[in-house]
């Protein structure tokens, strides 16, 4: 979006899982900002008014690891280093970086240095969220450390003469408590005006739409949900409605009555070319069998892709045509977007046949660089209804990634050592623990893991502060488990199996009736943000399955908190699960995002 003239603050992207959100963030303090590969940053653009390098999933002692193509004491402007960044910049000027026992996931405790300019006008201790790995073990001559915490000496530095900052934790996320004022402090640094505004991203947006769909019939999967609507009503702002053909897919994967209620808010939307595909058998019929989660998501892609086709080769419009998606950030960077940033989890929407539809120029993807809250903000400026635009996010793939599969065999069972610490941990709360036998999704590190969860019970209900912190102390310590969910109920593992299990109608309609009832005891509670239920492959002595409530808090989907549901209402949730038939144990996910995603697949 930029343009020639706007002073910009770069963000270099080194593959960080949140370098949009840095540029988002930025923009939102008035400072238009821009993503720049390292071998694409130029320190002499005339434009430039600050440089922030990202985070990323490297070590900067792996071999062909990202760098600046410059030394970062050449660039004449001032640098704030981000977790990689911070560990590059410290280790191009001179100084050593380490790695081992110092990880740490989620929150931490900072001590600060107020006299810093970077933390000005901030109390001594602050809370910050941290994923990393490595950390700077010594500073080159002249700089000085700023921050610590417990783990990490060197969790800030500063150079004051050059304006060379850097801190181990992330700024960008709302879980660091005062991380705008950070971002802020190193804005006034660099000295730039506060001029970006909202209205200048939306024209911006408008006329990109109007400029790249000159000439085409624009195709628009439209799920219902936040991401499509919106871009269904960008389009209708550039373009008009003529040359829209809106296409909603009934997989056969959505919640109770999903697509009916769409149809009925797209039509009272006044949405004038709808049409909705029956597809539920060609979905299931994909989804045979499947149980890699990659997989899964790539065969609901692909048919997504094959409706596609067939719709367009019906119409008759030749080569005059593209498709538009309501892609945001986090489902790009998610699926490996940047050159440098890991995949974590393929969205559907970046499948490979989407993907050559991209490289053809069949795409267009006007909401790719926006986060939730901001496309939620734009559907209010186009007047979209708030009871559409504040629903809870779903994903594309529904609930084919909230059934856990299996071949029901065993996964390979953790190291000793890893047993042993995870058993001496809890111990030490005095509950007990587990390791259930499936995997899933995280992102630690602002890299992809595949690991065991850990379940634990033996403390009441409503009991939260102990069990947060000794969930995040698992994963730290653990280096096999990257997820902790706690049974409220108990949990007895000796009677719990692993089933086979794929995505079939029995586990579907199971799982629409939990979704269902979940979904309407939470609704009043507004400070949730999204409740998946997962449906694992684990069933009780009476073939009851295992499921998971994973209720959370978040503005940007990049980082997630822990809901703590208070007691009476959990216990009300708890009941109502019960009494349907085909649910066993109930378990509550107790993992913040990182490592864990917010999806279990």
């Amino acid at each position: 979006m930029h343009e020639p003239g706007i002073p910009t603050v770069a963000v270099v992207d080194f593959g960080g899982q949140y370098a949009h959100l840095l540029a988002r963030r930025i923009r939102a303090l008035g400072v238009f900002s821009d993503i720049v590969e390292p071998e694409a940053f130029d320190p002499q653009d005339p434009d430039l008014a600050g440089v922030v390098l990202s985070g990323g999933p490297a070590s900067v002692h792996d071999p062909g690891a990202p760098q600046l193509q410059v030394s970062p004491l050449d660039v004449p402007v001032p640098i704030l280093g981000i977790c990689y960044g911070h560990q590059w910049m410290a280790r191009a000027a001179g100084g050593r970086v380490g790695s081992g026992a110092a990880r740490e996931y989620g929150l931490s405790r900072l001590r600060v240095d107020a006299s810093s300019p970077l933390f000005s006008g901030l109390d001594p201790v602050q809370v910050v969220w941290m994923s990393h790995g490595d950390h700077v073990e010594t500073l080159p001559s002249g700089w000085r450390a700023t921050a610590s915490t417990p783990s990490v000496p060197v969790a800030a530095f500063e150079d004051p003469t050059r304006r060379r900052f850097g801190v181990q934790f992330h700024p960008e996320v709302v879980h660091t408590v005062h991380g705008d004022r950070v971002l802020d402090n190193f804005l006034s640094v660099c000295g730039v005006p506060r001029t970006w505004d909202a209205g200048t991203q939306e024209r911006i947006l408008v006329e990109r739409i109007r400029r790249e769909a000159e000439g085409c019939r624009l195709f628009l999967l439209v799920s219902g949900g936040v991401d499509s609507l919106v871009a269904l009503g960008l389009c209708r702002e550039a373009v008009g409605e003529g040359p829209i053909h809106a296409l909603h897919v009934d997989t056969g994967l959505m919640r109770r009555h999903e697509s009916r209620d769409v149809e009925a808010a797209l039509r009272e939307l006044g949405v004038a070319d709808l049409e909705v595909a029956h597809a539920q058998d060609r979905f299931l019929s994909a989804l045979a069998g499947v149980v890699d989660p990659e997989e899964k998501r790539r065969a609901i892609g692909r048919t997504f892709v094959e409706i596609l086709r067939e719709k367009v080769g019906k119409s008759g419009l030749g080569e005059e045509w593209a498709l538009v998606q309501g892609t945001i950030y986090p489902d790009r960077i998610e699926s490996g977007g940047s050159t440098r940033a890991e995949r974590i989890k393929t969205h559907h929407n970046r499948v490979d046949e989407i993907e050559a539809l991209i490289r053809a120029g069949r795409v267009l993807e006007p909401l790719s660089d926006l986060y939730k809250h901001e496309v939620r903000a734009l559907g209010r400026r186009l007047g979209l209804p708030g009871f559409l635009l504040d629903r809870h996010p779903f994903p594309g793939p529904a609930l084919g990634v909230r059934i856990l599969c299996s071949h029901g065999r065993p996964v390979p069972p953790l190291p000793e050592d890893d047993l042993r610490g995870l058993a001496d941990l809890v111990g030490q709360a005095g509950l007990e623990a587990a390791v259930l036998p499936v995997r899933s999704v995280g992102v630690q590190g602002d890299g992809r893991t595949y690991r065991n969860p850990a379940v634990v019970w033996g403390t009441s209900v409503g009991d939260w502060e102990p069990l947060l912190l000794l969930a995040a102390e698992v994963v730290n310590r653990i280096p096999g488990l990257n997820r902790v969910v706690w049974a409220p109920e108990g949990f007895e593992p000796g009677s719990i199996r692993l089933v086979p299990a794929t995505v079939d109608s029995e586990a579907l309609d199971l799982l629409r009736e939990v979704d269902h009832v979940a979904t309407r005891e939470v609704a009043d509670l507004d400070p949730i943000w999204q409740m998946p239920v997962v449906l694992l492959p684990l069933a009780d002595a009476a073939g009851r399955r295992v499921v998971v409530l994973r209720p959370v808090t978040s503005r940007d989907a990049m980082t997630a908190d822990v809901y703590p549901m208070p007691a009476d209402r959990l216990s009300r949730l708890l009941a109502a699960l019960r009494a349907l038939p085909g649910v066993g144990p109930i378990l509550y996910d107790c993992t913040t995002k990182p490592p864990a995603t917010i999806e279990w697949e």
